[in-house]
């Protein structure tokens, strides 16, 4: 049987698309010539196709779309693992590819200086993008609330499941997810998962703006964090100028505030932060607002951290900084060791400098430390209760006119008392225990009040401070304290 093609039948419908580019129309196919039986044939075939043909196979029927829909949603009803088989594969060939970079030392020695160099650029650069795709895994599991199902902490799940990695790098991450989950913290977020900002960096200024969101507006946290987000994705700013760039913030916080409002926030970025520096070493960081930092000063420049010769007379080997730590650990060792003894001893050694009114003997302006450190009227009242303070009265001109006797506390017989008679701190709605109560002088012992039972109140540490801010006055009545707030 002959089929017709393009070239020997000129006359069918050929389509030409191009020089030489020919394309045959079904026609060219067909047997020729067709007989009447073979026609009857395939009309026969057509009808038995169409008989077994439903309407879900008719393009113009509803049944036919139905069919259509129904499929689509068998689709979208079938899990896809495309994303978690893009993140194996890719995880696994970046280790298969570390491992064919990874030399022996006899094959390191035939790197060249430019070479050996590229490679450390190109280490710190697969480094970023891993610890930005481990921002973006932490933020996913915290979300999910993984690390809750194990009955863990997110730092603690981190740990677990990545034992290499160290105690503060896991913190880092944690606070990178903090923030990223905060309203504010959505660019910080965004930028460490992208790898704009380093794990640490992004670390810095979670760290940094979790302190500071507290005294801010919504409006300024996002103003704030904006900022540092830009410094710490800025590489011409190196780790000590962003940290100067935080410190920064924090000091144009307080100073933009109000006095009330600076001495509030001040309190409210009070912090101590460990750091294990391995080989037996942990650094503790700081940070005390300056009213509370007299007490320090007093502790590293009283008595206890002055040089001890010893028993021959050889002098003392310590450092200054080793006599500090020394007077520190002796102040808490006496509190660890008595915790619920009354204080038989002043906690710091204070001198203050005050000017006084000569004729009421009250003082009339604010107080200098012997660091040089000013002190308004209310520090100086709560210290009287505290330290071991010793007031050096000045005279119109700022001559020493009398030197103050330096017991100003509670005898042990008193404090034993207050126990008994007030139980707990006396401020309105605070049950913290008497043995973790300061001896408050109701009439404050820098405006004339005795150190007596009728003069005395157990205040909590939080609000003992607030009433010396505030200026509060209570009685003591049938031995029962009451509050004017």
């Amino acid at each position: 049987m002959a089929y017709r093609g393009a070239p020997s039948h000129p006359q069918g419908d050929s389509l030409q698309l191009g020089r030489g580019d020919h394309v045959p129309d079904p026609g060219d196919y067909v047997p020729d010539p067709v007989t009447p039986e073979e026609v009857a044939e395939a009309q026969r075939l057509a009808e038995e196709m169409l008989a077994q043909m439903g309407p879900e196979d008719d393009p113009d029927s509803p049944e036919y779309w139905q069919r259509f829909e129904d499929m689509l949603a068998t689709m979208r009803s079938e899990p896809t693992d495309l994303p978690a088989r893009d993140l194996a594969s890719g995880l696994t060939g970046a280790e298969h590819s570390v491992e064919h970079a990874t030399l022996s030392p006899d094959r390191l020695v035939q790197v060249l200086d430019d070479d050996l160099a590229a490679g450390l650029e190109a280490v710190g650069r697969v480094r970023a993008g891993l610890d930005a795709l481990a921002v973006g895994l932490a933020c996913e599991a915290s979300a999910r609330g993984l690390h809750t199902q194990a009955g863990l902490s997110l730092r603690d799940w981190v740990l677990v499941r990545c034992p290499w990695l160290t105690g503060a790098d896991a913190s880092a991450l944690v606070a990178v997810v903090a923030a990223a989950q905060a309203p504010w913290g959505a660019r910080l977020g965004e930028a460490a998962r992208a790898g704009e900002v380093t794990l640490h960096r992004a670390a810095r200024i979670s760290r940094t703006l979790t302190r500071l969101t507290s005294s801010l507006a919504p409006d300024q946290q996002e103003a704030y964090a904006s900022i540092a987000t830009g410094a710490a994705a800025d590489a011409r700013i190196s780790d000590r100028d962003l940290d100067v760039v935080c410190h920064k913030l924090l000091v144009d916080l307080l100073d933009e505030a109000p006095a009330r409002e600076a001495r509030r926030t001040a309190h409210e970025q009070r912090c101590v932060v460990r750091r294990p520096l391995g080989q037996g070493m942990v650094r503790y960081v700081l940070d005390a607002p300056e009213r509370d930092a007299v007490l320090l000063d007093g502790i590293l420049t009283g008595p206890l951290a002055k040089p001890q010769p010893a028993e021959d007379g050889a002098r003392d080997e310590r450092s200054a900084g080793q006599r500090g730590y020394d007077a520190f650990l002796t102040v808490m060792g006496r509190g660890l060791g008595h915790p619920g003894a009354p204080p038989s001893s002043s906690r710091g050694s204070v001198v203050l400098t005050v000017a006084v009114d000569p004729a009421t003997g009250r003082p009339t302006g604010p107080a200098t430390t012997s660091t040089g450190q000013v002190l308004d009227p209310q520090a100086v009242g709560r210290f009287a209760c505290l330290g071991d303070v010793t007031p050096v009265v000045l005279g119109p001109l700022g001559e020493p006119l009398d030197l103050g006797r330096t017991r100003r506390l509670a005898t042990p017989g008193q404090v034993k008392a207050l126990y008994v008679r007030d139980g707990t701190c006396t401020y309105p709605g605070c049950s913290v225990p008497g043995t973790w109560c300061d001896a408050h002088h109701l009439v404050w012992w820098s405006r004339g009040g005795g150190t007596d039972l009728t003069n005395l109140a157990l205040l909590c540490s939080r609000h003992h401070t607030l009433v010396h801010d505030e200026d509060l006055m209570a009685t003591v009545t049938g031995g029962v304290v009451t509050w004017h707030v």
